[in-house]
């Protein structure tokens, strides 16, 4: 079921198989090996480029781009602050031929200055998704771009502000009953995310129900001293592999070469995690880049009442001196092949 709702969903973007896609995602990080094998398999069947997610240095950034110039796929897919991380750099150094079909954008809010952005530097529309790891695919934007279309066909969707429905307009929160899932049966799941709820039918003339908005997530990104950029996602997934020691954690860049962590420990949290994290991170991060632990007993929530995993609050030098270096170096290279 979820793959079907996937099929429908991005061929409300234009996208026919079997197109060309390329998916700016995680790989295999937190998939068992046979869960791997399955995703590269399907991902060779679907004739989708795979760029991980998790290396957005410079580098790895020119060879994304370049790549979408010169194959023009018919649909790129990816994290939302990903995409704001090329956009700007795009928009610092324009790349002449940057052409997609179209861009299914997820993860985090989309805000319209980010959709302006993006929409222009590739060329082609947004279409926005709502989801989450425990579901899949919830709610996506069809071509009139009115709303997120409920899959009603798996999830029953509800906007709920003091204990009733949220009228048309009012922000609520979301809960999600899954109607496929027999083993761990989902009712009335607190997603701990945010919407505008709305009762009208979108113009399409598709029968879905609809939410206006998805204001839930925010965006966050953690950028390394060796100059890669780290999404919120990694982070998800990287704690994954601490679930027996880490109860929850937040991590908050206030200085370039400084990343503060603050854990809610379990009681299997030894000195020895403590030295894997921070081993872990700095591979990631940079070797010179300072993490500082801070163990807390609470994390505060959001302004949206959402906890926030990751808090940037330096500017990203998205086209720095050696950014431009990388850039010029490549395009020499390129002259000479």
């Amino acid at each position: 079921m979820r793959w079907a709702n996937t099929r429908r969903n991005v061929e409300w973007t234009g996208y026919r198989f079997p197109d060309r896609q390329v998916r700016l995602w995680h790989s295999t990080i937190g998939l068992k090996p046979r869960q791997a094998l399955k995703e590269q398999l399907d991902a060779l069947l679907s004739r989708r480029k795979f760029f991980s997610v998790f290396a957005l240095d410079d580098r790895a950034l020119r060879r994304y781009v370049e790549y979408v110039r010169r194959r023009q796929p018919a649909l790129l897919d990816g994290y939302a602050e990903a995409f704001n991380v090329i956009a700007t750099l795009l928009a610092s150094r324009p790349v002449e031929g940057l052409r997609a079909g179209a861009i299914i954008s997820s993860a985090q809010t989309l805000p319209a200055e980010t959709r302006e952005l993006v929409e222009r530097q590739f060329g082609c529309r947004v279409f926005d998704k709502y989801g989450a790891r425990e579901f899949s695919g919830i709610a996506h934007e069809c071509e009139a771009h009115a709303g997120y279309h409920v899959n009603a066909e798996s999830y029953i969707v509800e906007v709920v502000r003091d204990g009733r429905p949220a009228a048309d307009g009012e922000i609520g929160e979301v809960l999600v009953t899954d109607l496929n899932n027999r083993c761990v049966p989902l009712i009335r799941y607190r997603l701990g995310d945010l919407a505008v709820a709305t009762s009208r039918r979108c113009p399409c003339g598709r029968g879905l129900p609809l939410l206006e908005r998805v204001i839930g997530r925010v965006q966050g990104v953690v950028l390394g001293t060796n100059g890669r950029y780290v999404p919120a996602t990694f982070f998800a997934h990287f704690f994954k592999e601490y679930e027996y020691a880490v109860l929850r954690y937040q991590v908050v860049q206030e200085s370039r070469d400084r990343a503060d962590l603050r854990i809610v420990r379990k009681s299997r949290f030894t000195h020895t995690t403590e030295a894997e994290i921070r081993r872990a991170l700095a591979e990631v991060l940079g070797a010179d880049m300072t993490i500082r632990f801070e163990f807390v007993d609470t994390l505060p929530l959001g302004r949206t009442g959402k906890a926030q995993t990751v808090i940037s609050t330096i500017p990203l030098p998205l086209f720095s001196a050696a950014a431009a270096e990388v850039w010029e170096e490549e395009d020499r290279r390129a002259m000479v092949r």
